[in-house]
């Protein structure tokens, strides 16, 4: 009988040493928890916005591309010339030779906010005279989203 009152009294005080332990322990987990989620959040975060800037860019580039593409599908313009083109307006600053016959299409519906401003310049000095050559010019294309510049790409036009 001293034995098992001796072991109570053991198990007794070793339970008074341990109050509290398993509401720190609780604490300690729940700062854990809470660590690894914002670090989570933080990451899921940049990864939507990676996502989204390079949907962006994709879209513009797509633009981009298809006005260069219609504008070398156009005859050679002898004069320089700019043009904007967006979703509801095209317009013109200096027309190109074929503006009046075959004017560029609108953008499509899906790219709303969406504007790209196309140039073409005669500026290439290949043989080194000191002006431009003919037959040769520089077309530069700038996508525009709610006017802030996205992307710019530079290809030239060969007269053919």
């Amino acid at each position: 009988m001293k034995g098992d009152v001796r072991r109570m009294k053991q198990i007794t005080a070793t339970r008074r040493h341990e109050k509290g332990q398993i509401l720190i322990e609780v604490l300690i987990a729940l700062a854990l928890l809470g660590m690894i989620a914002t670090t989570f959040l933080g990451a899921m975060y940049t990864a939507l916005q990676a996502a989204r800037i390079s949907e962006e860019k994709s879209a513009t580039l797509t633009l981009v591309k298809s006005e260069i593409e219609y504008i070398k599908d156009q005859p050679y313009s002898e004069n320089d010339w700019a043009y904007s083109v967006s979703t509801t307006e095209r317009s013109t600053s200096q027309a190109p030779s074929w503006w009046a016959t075959s004017p560029p299409p609108l953008l499509p519906a899906e790219y709303e906010g969406y504007s790209v401003d196309i140039a073409g310049v005669s500026d290439i000095d290949l043989d080194g005279t000191g002006g431009p050559d003919e037959g040769i010019r520089t077309i530069t294309a700038v996508a525009r989203r709610d006017g802030q510049v996205i992307f710019t790409m530079e290809d030239y036009e060969v007269d053919r």
